[in-house]
């Protein structure tokens, strides 16, 4: 595969939908291919999947699991890798780490079932770069009110919760840190898009990848 792949993590409310649509829009500016996409979803099989995790309650943990990998591979198989080979760079919302983070550290899966799943999906593909964005919990918090951005049972997540989320990415960023970067994102929009390409720019960008 020819193209990279970038993908953003955090908590909720930290501004990764923003910070994605940014990224893109400017990567187009400067003349890459560049394809947008998410998690759980992406894909018909993921996007339902989505909705029926959206709406439903008190999802057994494995179960939970369970669906957003069958989601994850199909995304992966159906997309990510087409995309990747066609030497684009794919952006995406959320990826594997937030399962290690969502269901094994805040639902207590344990990480080696959790690796054992995405070895059998993923095989050994990691993102070129994840850009975990972080911010006070209180901050974030405030920010899914004020949007009204509560949806689900993430989003609704208590402080207590949200801390244990935060931290968890902040895990990911020191065990990953070859391929991770973490990123404040309590600044202005502009401000924070201005790290994320700095970072995008030293580690990604390359005359192979334009159009």
């Amino acid at each position: 595969m020819s193209g990279k792949f970038i993908t953003f993590e955090g908590g909720e409310g930290v501004g990764k939908s923003t910070q994605v649509k940014l990224l893109a829009e400017k990567l187009r500016e400067l003349g890459y291919k560049v394809f947008v996409t998410r998690e759980p979803g992406g894909a018909e099989l993921g996007e339902k999947i989505r909705s029926l995790l959206k709406a439903s309650t008190q999802v057994d943990p494995i179960c939970e699991l369970l669906l957003i990998f069958a989601a994850r591979r199909d995304h992966f198989v159906k997309l990510i890798v087409p995309h990747l080979e066609n030497n684009e760079i794919v952006i995406c919302d959320r990826f594997y780490d937030s399962s290690l983070v969502y269901q094994g550290i805040l639902k207590n899966v344990q990480v080696e079932r959790i690796m054992e799943l995405k070895q059998m999906t993923l095989g050994y593909f990691e993102p070129d770069l994840t850009i975990i964005l972080d911010m006070d919990v209180e901050k974030s918090r405030k920010r899914l009110a004020e949007r009204k951005l509560i949806a689900d049972e993430y989003d609704s997540m208590n402080a207590e919760k949200h801390e244990l989320v935060r931290q968890g990415f902040k895990k990911i960023s020191e065990i990953f840190s070859f391929r991770s970067v973490l990123i404040n994102a309590g600044g202005s929009e502009r401000n924070v898009f201005s790290k994320v390409f700095n970072e995008v720019e030293k580690r990604i960008l390359n005359e192979a990848l334009k159009v």
